[in-house]
């Protein structure tokens, strides 16, 4: 189910350009060098693949334009004009193909285990968004949608992405031009589960539906699941569990008659009061997952589903981390379906490169924290700063000394590690208030221990 051997981060490939053909290739298939087939007209100085490539690497090193960033590591003169025109006529069906191959689990259990559970590998979805330019080719082709004060700013492509919370690494993702909803996301994504994993969703996903397609999908990959349900959906209780936790019956009805119910479905369910530590007010959360009893008591439950959280930060790393924000460059919608999937391969390129400073630790909890010790900014900074110098002194650096560089970079990014994250909370308020949030003047945090009471299913 798992790999017997952890995953080689040794500087095999210490030039970018090598770690991206490498993830672009997965070894298998030859690069065609020049334009293959007979045709009208000169033959194309680049292929698609080296623009591929290209991309990711300008995701990674955004300073200046793409063709600068292809002549620095693939040594190609083209046009910013002729790399436009080029990947507007490109589809988009090769970068999910890419994506498809390429994204594939990094914590491996003997090396990492506060990324698994059990042996279940910690995975999460979420859906999210990506602002794109108004440009008359997105405007022509891409809706906004209406907000209380009007059309949205910019059109979005809408993105779900299925994360291995441990890495921050992702796993499979969906993208969506044509205002595609997060379930429709969600579903292309569930598909490329993988086998062993444990699947945390957040309270949208707390329905009948969406249930019994994450009961298939987990049962054909071997994983299990743990989800956040709304409060107010009805069960029945079959079965009470000494631990507070209860066997339920959910109802599946049809979407065209509610009355009908096409299926019953049966799970267990955990409740749990947090209080916040804020103002002393308790919430209500309710589970539902497939551990068992014995896999999991219902304390352990509530802890697991805070590791979800790592979704969010996962997002935040991909936006703000690399991106500077979520407003895409691109000026056409394919265009920027190119760009998101470009975007998602360089984060998994710095998810590796993160567990490859973590490996290079003393402190065993480093090592077995994954990357959630390591800082992403500091590992992105200086990671940057050395593919740059390797990809300037190609010439100049031999094999043994571009290794023992790439060695000694890696150390010192683990030196450096993050000490242990710490419990906080903060207000949960906004700064102009457009719901029923009260608004925040001045911020504050708590630092303590988070007080949970499990409540009995009665």
């Amino acid at each position: 189910m798992f790999p017997s051997e952890p995953p080689v981060f040794g500087p095999t490939q210490p030039r970018l350009i090598d770690r991206v053909i490498g993830l672009l290739t997965l070894q298998s298939q030859p690069l065609p060098a020049c334009d293959p087939g007979g045709h009208r007209g000169p033959r194309r100085k680049i292929q698609d693949w080296q623009i591929q490539a290209g991309m990711i690497i300008h995701m990674l090193l955004p300073q200046g334009a793409l063709a600068q960033c292809i002549w620095q590591h693939l040594h190609l003169r083209v046009s910013d004009a002729a790399l436009s025109l080029r990947r507007q006529q490109m589809k988009l069906q090769p970068f999910l193909t890419i994506l498809a191959h390429a994204l594939r689990p990094l914590a491996v259990v003997a090396e990492h285990p506060e990324c698994f559970f059990k042996g279940l590998r910690l995975v999460g979805h979420d859906g999210t968004q990506m602002s794109v330019s108004n440009t008359a080719a997105v405007l022509a082709e891409m809706t906004k949608v209406k907000t209380r004060r009007g059309l949205a700013a910019f059109a979005k492509v809408g993105l779900g992405v299925l994360v291995e919370l441990g890495t921050h690494n992702p796993l499979a993702a969906a993208i969506g031009l044509s205002g595609e909803s997060e379930s429709v996301l969600f579903s292309q994504a569930l598909k490329q589960l993988p086998q062993g994993c444990l699947l945390i969703l957040d309270r949208w996903y707390g329905n009948a539906p969406v249930l019994e397609e994450v009961r298939t999908q987990c049962a054909s990959s071997q994983s299990e699941y743990l989800l956040r349900v709304r409060h107010k959906l009805a069960v029945k209780v079959l079965e009470r569990h000494p631990d507070g936790s209860a066997t339920v019956e959910v109802a599946l009805r049809d979407k065209q008659k509610p009355r009908v119910v096409l299926k019953r479905l049966k799970v267990r369910e955990v409740r749990a009061s947090l209080q916040r530590r804020l103002d002393g007010s308790r919430v209500e959360v309710r589970l539902w997952t497939s551990l068992s009893v014995e896999q999991a008591s219902a304390g352990e439950v509530v802890e697991l589903y805070a590791r979800r959280w790592e979704q969010e930060v996962f997002y935040k790393e991909l936006k703000m981390g690399l991106r500077n924000g979520d407003l895409l460059l691109s000026q056409t919608p394919r265009t920027a379906a190119q760009e998101v999937a470009a975007l998602l391969m360089a984060a998994s390129l710095v998810a590796e490169e993160r567990l490859a400073c973590a490996q290079q630790s003393e402190e065993p909890e480093v090592r077995a924290a994954g990357v959630m010790r390591i800082s992403f900014g500091l590992c992105l900074q200086m990671t940057t700063a050395l593919w740059i110098v390797l990809a300037a002194g190609a010439d100049l650096l031999d094999a043994a000394t571009q290794a023992e560089l790439v060695r000694r970079t890696r150390q010192q990014i683990a030196e450096m590690a993050l000490p242990k994250r710490r419990q906080r909370t903060c207000a949960r308020k906004v700064r102009q208030p457009v719901c029923k949030w009260p608004r925040m003047l001045q911020p504050t945090s708590i630092t303590s221990a988070p007080s949970i009471t499990l409540v009995p299913i009665t």
